[in-house]
């Protein structure tokens, strides 16, 4: 028996929910319909991939570990046939976007991915550089786009401003970390631990803004401008730390060895959004570009969904 596509959905809306109930609402299926497909999921694999407990489902090790090639092949599937359905454009022309240095850490391969697939015909020149500069640069021309963390923009009525995309930030832990019992944290209780950060200018603005208000400072055991390296320190539990989802990665190495939990404290979203001078008229390359740029952000937004076993059982 060969496995299905609807199969891998109904596994995957399983482990998110932990709830049969759930899960069958999400698939808009019954619950003996989805009990059935689950069972007859682990029949093909021969392997268990849930137990199941009065207060729901809980993945094993397989199932976690099956979890992360499921959600990959969905996700890579949802990005084949958004690809297809947005044929690739014809338009012409020359656009310069700006980016700061935590896109450009973050998004930056997956922008130019998506620009080169869908606008092959678009000399498409990237640009790093800082908040202020940017603003600036959207002011004189020499900008026709930028991608930011909206919520780090001057309030400046010159610039506009469009959200793509919310992005929760989560505490990071090792599988076996004492934090992972608990179903949410506090910044209070997190500034016991030590604190890996990642060393990026508006990322350490964030995080300023966020501790101060809280009157508390995270216990630094190591600053570094790479993500991967955060990872890396996280799950060999070096320290803790805050990051967003959409950076999370379940199915690299290292994220498959880390804990989301939830932070009970005032902690704000990472929003990710397009800016430009107000009143300006877009160029038609322009255009296709932010409208290219939209639907990679619902892409990246299905991608870092947090799952329900982030979340200690």
């Amino acid at each position: 028996m060969s496995t299905t596509i609807k199969q891998l959905q109904h596994f995957v809306a399983a482990a998110h929910t932990g709830q049969v109930s759930r899960a069958a609402q999400r698939c808009y299926v019954s619950q003996p319909s989805l009990t059935t497909s689950l069972k007859n999921l682990e029949s093909t694999l021969k392997v268990q991939l849930f137990t199941r407990h009065s207060d729901g489902l809980r993945l094993t090790v397989q199932g976690e570990g099956f979890l992360r090639h499921a959600e990959h092949m969905l996700h890579t599937l949802d990005a084949a046939v958004e690809e297809t359905r947005n044929s690739v454009s014809s338009v012409e022309g020359r656009v310069q976007i700006a980016i700061t240095d935590t896109v450009s850490e973050y998004m930056l391969p997956k922008i130019i991915g998506a620009m080169r697939r869908q606008l092959p015909l678009v000399e498409f020149e990237p640009v790093e550089r800082n908040r202020l500069e940017i603003e600036n640069g959207l002011r004189s021309g020499e900008f026709d786009l930028a991608v930011v963390l909206v919520s780090n923009l001057s309030r400046a009525p010159d610039i506009r401003r469009e959200n793509l995309l919310k992005s929760e930030r989560r505490l990071w832990t090792s599988f076996d970390h004492p934090l992972v019992a608990q179903k949410s944290v506090s910044l209070r209780e997190i500034a016991q631990m030590p604190f890996v950060l990642l060393d990026m200018d508006e990322h350490v603005d964030t995080v300023g803004r966020y501790w101060s208000a809280m009157k508390l400072k995270p216990k630094v055991v190591f600053r570094t401008k790479s993500i991967e390296a955060v990872r890396s320190l996280v799950a060999q539990n070096v320290g803790v730390t805050i990051l967003s989802d959409l950076v999370f990665r379940p199915w690299s190495h290292d994220g498959g060895r880390i804990r989301r939990t939830v932070v009970s404290s005032a902690v704000p979203s990472m929003d990710l959004g397009l800016a430009y001078r107000r009143g300006a008229i877009l160029s038609e390359a322009t255009a296709a570009s932010a409208s290219t740029l939209r639907l990679l952000a619902k892409t990246l937004t299905r991608e870092s969904q947090p799952r329900t076993d982030d979340e200690p059982l």
